[in-house]
């Protein structure tokens, strides 16, 4: 079961808003790591920070909070952290809203 309030909770806030936007947009990873799966894409914490002009502190924070939320997952890859948005997570959201709401 989905928690809508902490997902609502994350994607209110305008940093984390942005982040989602980028990783939804993205299409290219900067740091492939030899024998990785190729055609999933998703954002390191180095190209957060460049992107966002944020310390990797605050990077983090964000996104321990989307990840914490569950729609976002986060892979190790060396000494950083790759992230992915969980469309199905945020598809089941888009469904409990539409039940909850009555919107259908």
């Amino acid at each position: 079961m989905i928690d809508t309030v902490k997902i609502a909770k994350a994607l209110s806030d305008p940093v984390r808003h942005k982040i989602m936007l980028m990783l939804a947009q993205n299409n290219q990873e900067c740091c492939p790591v030899p024998g990785e799966v190729e055609g999933k894409t998703g954002l390191c914490n180095c190209e957060i920070m460049a992107k966002l002009g944020m310390i990797q502190s605050r990077v983090s924070y964000h996104m321990k909070e989307l990840v914490e939320a569950g729609i976002v997952a986060e892979e190790p890859r060396g000494k950083w952290k790759m992230y992915f948005i969980k469309t199905k997570t945020l598809n089941q959201f888009l469904e409990q809203l539409r039940a909850d709401f009555k919107l259908d």
